[in-house]
């Protein structure tokens, strides 16, 4: 009789090739028990690189001509440079003067994005053109912003705007409206999509227009407030009428998802009642290419795997404290990347996966911050196909999340599995209003590679017991436990300077004023 082929009698590069299959923990368990196969692990590049990515919780992309140990030592330097967090190093980058007061801003794969709704200007620029392949800056007129025709100009508002830099995508939502008297009503809406880099319809859309359905008519229906929403392939449009001009004064909220690459319109619509219209009391976020959560008094998660009808319920997760907003969540850049990373520089060769990030946030009034990891809702055991059962805080929450005072200048941003805290100084002098004067910034690793390197390498404070707030209205205790690893700056932040702040894979954004006013002054930029 032949005798059996054992695997460790195989050739290295079947060892590493039939390895390079296995998850990373799956690939880190077998090199932990066996001698060749560990020998074999440390000798390759692309293993390594498997389980460092698993460990930060990236995903693998195109990888053009890069090595697999150029790639490796990359994403450690990377790795390594969070912890180092040195603020005192920085660009500074002017605010164009027309947009230093009363603008919305974001960044996106290292953009500023501007819009000012009261003059209907939008203005988009890179924050480090030197680190970009290609670049963009566009300022648009409110002429320039939607296809509405010249004669009816005067008839339209132009209500939010969406700019995607690694799509080359703006997104404007308008309503046409009809004038009677001293009243206005909203008559059409849609969302026009354009190329960031011209004035023509984006090359990637199934048309330059996409169309809102069932909507109420314009008696029953005014918008008191819009939020326009992109993430990759699909844009969302969420409305809230004005209840005061209804019969009923009943107030309700609209959402309307489109795969916009696809086709014009939607029938994936969902609808309901706000208990209170003095809030924004629902958001929605986007959590890969198949889900979505509405943010409430709850979160519940949604699939729209099929476009052709309404989104269908997963899931109910409770929370612990009534009427909670959402506060951030920036995975647009990563998923678009995915499928466009050959624009993107040759060392970008990997995005941060869907199935762990952090989302953020924050509670109405606001009292406390809440950083939860999406891994949960991903997670079989809590996914009810027919979504009819909620699931309690204490079953999936504690766990799964960090709660955080919110006081005054405080600020949270999260980017990955790293979240960036503004934090009071405890003991530091406070004004007459009873704030602190000074704050520092925390940043907070959750990736399990922060925890391997703070014990092999020290780096970080690593903070595993479990903390507990109190919410001021309720008076409910909330404790929470999710491990992470948390380093904070020697620098500190004056009272009324930190406007607001981001984060992405390598560079912190800091939008500061130089006095205790309303008026932005100056981007700080911090690469890594």
């Amino acid at each position: 009789m032949k005798s059996k082929v054992e695997l460790l009698s195989l050739p290295e590069e079947l060892l590493l090739y039939i390895l390079s299959f296995l998850p990373w923990q799956d690939i880190l368990r077998c090199t932990s028990l066996c001698k060749v196969l560990r020998q074999a692990y440390i000798s390759s590049s692309e293993l390594q690189y498997i389980t460092e990515l698993g460990g930060q919780q990236l995903l693998p992309v195109f990888g053009g001509y890069v090595s697999f140990s150029k790639r490796l030592q990359f994403l450690r330097d990377k790795a390594h440079a969070w912890f180092k967090f040195d603020i005192h190093s920085f660009e500074a980058i002017s605010i164009p003067a027309q947009f230093c007061t009363g603008s919305e801003v974001t960044i996106a794969n290292g953009y500023a994005c501007f819009w000012k709704p009261t003059m209907y200007l939008c203005k988009i620029f890179p924050m480090l053109p030197k680190a970009l392949q290609q670049t963009i800056e566009r300022d648009f007129s409110p002429d320039s912003l939607c296809s509405v025709p010249k004669q009816k100009q005067s008839d339209f508002d132009v209500l939010n705007v969406f700019i995607d830099p690694v799509q080359n995508l703006l997104a404007i939502a308008y309503v046409t409206v009809i004038r009677n008297g001293n009243m206005v009503y909203d008559e059409e809406y849609y969302i026009d999509l354009i190329a960031l880099d011209g004035d023509g319809t984006h090359p990637q859309a199934a048309g330059r227009t996409l169309f809102l359905s069932d909507l109420p008519t314009r008696e029953n229906f005014i918008t008191k407030s819009t939020k326009i929403e992109g993430f990759g392939r699909y844009i969302a449009l969420r409305l809230f009428d004005d209840q005061s001009r209804t019969p009923a004064f009943t107030s309700r909220w609209w959402l309307q998802i489109w795969d916009w690459q696809h086709s014009t319109t939607s029938n994936s619509i969902l609808s309901g009642p706000i208990i209170d219209p003095d809030f924004d009391e629902i958001d929605i976020c986007f959590l890969g290419n198949n889900r979505f959560l509405i943010v409430n008094d709850n979160l519940k998660l949604y699939s729209i795997e099929d476009m052709s009808q309404a989104p269908l319920l997963l899931a109910c997760f409770s929370l612990p404290v009534s009427f909670m907003n959402l506060q951030c969540f920036t995975p647009t850049d990563d998923i678009a990347r995915s499928s466009h990373s050959q624009t993107q520089a040759p060392q970008v060769t990997w995005i941060s996966n869907p199935k762990h990030r952090l989302l953020s946030f924050v509670t109405r009034h606001p009292d406390l911050y809440f950083v939860i990891s999406t891994r949960i809702f991903f997670e079989p055991n809590f996914v009810d196909s027919k979504g009819t059962a909620t699931i309690p805080w204490e079953s999936w929450g504690p766990s799964n999340a960090r709660a955080f005072p919110h006081r005054f200048l405080c600020k949270l941003a999260v980017s990955g599995n790293r979240a960036l805290y503004a934090l009071a100084i405890a003991g530091a002098k406070m004004d007459d209003s009873g704030h602190s004067t000074e704050y520092r910034l925390h940043l907070m690793d959750f990736s399990p590679s922060a925890v391997k390197r703070h014990h092999q390498q020290g780096l970080g404070r690593m903070v595993n017991e479990p903390s507990t707030v109190e919410h001021v209205e309720t008076k409910e205790c909330i404790t929470t436990s999710m491990p992470y690893v948390e380093v904070v700056s020697d620098k500190t932040i004056s009272h009324g300077e930190l406007i607001e702040m981001w984060l992405d894979s390598d560079k912190l954004y800091l939008l500061k004023s130089r006095f205790d006013t309303d008026k932005i002054d100056q981007f700080e930029v911090i690469e890594f």
